[in-house]
């Protein structure tokens, strides 16, 4: 009998959101077995850790202390990409990009797995005849029923084949008769595929239809594991609800009564395969294989942002006229205070720059703000996808978008305003620089939202115009006060903007302003990869991934 999943002395623990620094205990010394092939149920009332249980199995949680082994694998961070390409999950009430149609969300959670194109449009026709999706396929997930939405959960959980495939409340929101067909479905995958199951249900008809065993939590330890007949004793007289309501009530206030009841295990043998598992590459990971995968990951992202941003026009005008007002305003008092033509160049560099940069950041940014809105943070961050992915998959389409207002402004200002662009090197140096800022402040906006929340994304319009106002937007930094202008001094935007200003006869504060500029944007690069794994390191340990889709 092959263990597939090993749970030693698992702990986890929350604090309170509102009682101060008051502890909350989720799970409690849980320790388990699940073996090859296996269906085990998680049973217990609500709040008592069966969710905690399976996020942190599927990797989206980490917990206080103890240990997991998934295949022979240990479930440490070093090790979730490679874990997470063997496991999926389905949810109760799902949440996907909502601009994405069923089609769509699809190829977007198949590219993250790493599918080749031919391979994952016959796995998604599959897919979507045998969850009846065909009438949906071109629906937009907003416009979707609960029902048609929890098929779509189901068929993104068998997208990579898993050998491991949590299932949490599967059945909920489906009419009866499409419940039934799903279990169906579900349980000639388990059987033909040999696929270790793990579901949660408050359906005592499914749990007992689909479970070889069940584990009963209650005060966040497992109080009993058994079979359902070994549940209903020898006699089998109680029903799985009696039983259920008989384990949630028999136990005090203090989950005394759980914690010294004595484990039951009634061991399931769910027999062997001939089926093993491929050699993987744990850690470290070969780089060089990775890399056409990664970069698959990449245009995964760029490809959700580019379908929200064709479909959202009105964000994407809303993003265009801002700029254009700031650039004729600014034109406009130009002319009326009849500048010379060099100071008339100075400021309208300033309107150009900032609506470049606003608008590539706001992408970056974006990247995880769409997960958030969309409450779809813990199924992309299930897939084997690290931060890089998705930073530098949307911050491709902020780049096109940011060079198609850089070419909307400049136009402007050269027909209605007699502006003139340096030669185009120095242009292309200074959009390079700019490009390379915006990605910065993305970034920055990404680790605040994972370290504070939703409350953070006010962030995501407020930088810009921050960074922009300290580094000389429309005026010399000289001009600033003391303490602000050396604040100025490590932010790269100040010395892209006096690099490009050279060219209409204004002098530098310093000298090789170009390589001061990118030589800060390389470090605060390398500080801000860093930091952005610790914030997600954080989020994980937290919560915060599975709050943010809730």
């Amino acid at each position: 009998m092959k263990t597939d999943i090993k749970i030693e002395h698992l702990h986890k623990s929350f604090v309170s959101q509102t009682r101060g620094l008051h502890k909350i205990k989720a799970l409690d010394d849980v320790s388990l077995e699940i073996y090859e092939g296996e269906v085990l149920g998680i049973l217990g009332p609500n709040g008592t850790g069966k969710t905690t249980f399976l996020n942190i199995l599927s990797t989206l949680l980490l917990p206080d202390s103890g240990a997991v082994e998934i295949l022979g694998i240990k479930s440490v961070p070093r090790n979730f990409r490679v874990l997470r390409k063997l496991i999926n999950l389905s949810s109760g009430y799902p949440n996907f990009p909502w601009s994405l149609t069923v089609e769509e969300n699809l190829r977007f959670y198949g590219r993250l797995y790493g599918l080749s194109s031919q391979k994952l449009t016959r796995k998604i026709d599959d897919l979507i005849d045998l969850f009846h999706l065909k009438k949906h396929a071109r629906q937009r997930f907003d416009e979707l029923s609960s029902g048609t939405k929890q098929r779509l959960s189901l068929a993104k959980a068998l997208l990579n084949e898993p050998r491991i495939l949590f299932l949490d409340e599967p059945t909920i929101g489906l009419a009866p008769d499409t419940a039934a067909l799903t279990r169906n479905i579900i349980m000639d995958i388990t059987q033909k595929s040999n696929v270790t199951l793990l579901l949660t249900t408050h359906n005592m008809h499914e749990a007992e239809l689909m479970c070889q065993r069940i584990a009963f939590i209650n005060q966040g330890r497992i109080i009993k594991l058994a079979s359902p007949k070994e549940m209903k004793g020898p006699e089998g007289k109680k029903d799985l609800e009696e039983i259920f309501i008989e384990l949630a009530r028999d136990t005090s206030p203090e989950g005394e009564t759980a914690k010294n009841r004595t484990l039951i295990t009634i061991p399931y043998s769910c027999g062997t395969t001939t089926d093993k598992l491929s050699t993987l590459n744990v850690w470290p990971i070969n780089w060089l294989k990775e890399l056409p995968l990664w970069m698959n990951r990449c245009l995964a992202f760029s490809y959700r942002n580019f379908l929200f941003a064709i479909r959202n026009v009105f964000a994407f005008a809303e993003l265009i006229f801002w700029p254009i007002v700031t650039l004729i305003s600014i034109g406009l008092m130009g002319n009326y205070l009849q500048l010379q033509e060099n100071a008339f160049a100075f400021i309208m560099t300033g309107a150009i720059a900032g609506g470049v940069l606003q608008v590539t950041q706001l992408d970056v940014a974006y990247s995880l703000l769409y997960e958030v809105w969309s409450k779809s943070m813990k199924h992309t961050f299930l897939t084997p996808v690290e931060t890089s992915e998705y930073l530098f998959g949307s911050w491709l389409i902020g780049i096109i978008r940011g060079f198609s207002v850089f070419l909307i402004l400049g136009l402007s200002a050269v027909f209605l305003f007699g502006f003139h662009f340096p030669p185009l090197h120095v242009t292309i140096a200074f959009l390079t620089g700019m490009f390379g800022c915006a990605f910065l402040l993305g970034l920055l906006v990404s680790f605040l939202i994972l370290i504070f929340g939703q409350k953070a994304e006010i962030t995501a319009w407020m930088f810009a115009y921050l960074f922009m106002l300290l580094s000389g937007v429309y005026y010399p930094v000289e001009t600033l006060p003391p303490f602000f202008y050396h604040v100025a001094q490590f932010i790269p935007i100040t010395y892209f903007l006096e690099y490009f200003r050279q060219s209409f006869g204004f002098t530098p504060t310093s000298g090789h302003v170009l390589w001061k500029g990118f030589g800060l944007i390389l470090l605060y690069f390398v500080c801000g990869l860093i930091m952005i794994k610790y914030a997600f390191h954080k989020a994980r340990q937290k919560g915060i991934i599975t709050r943010l889709s809730e």
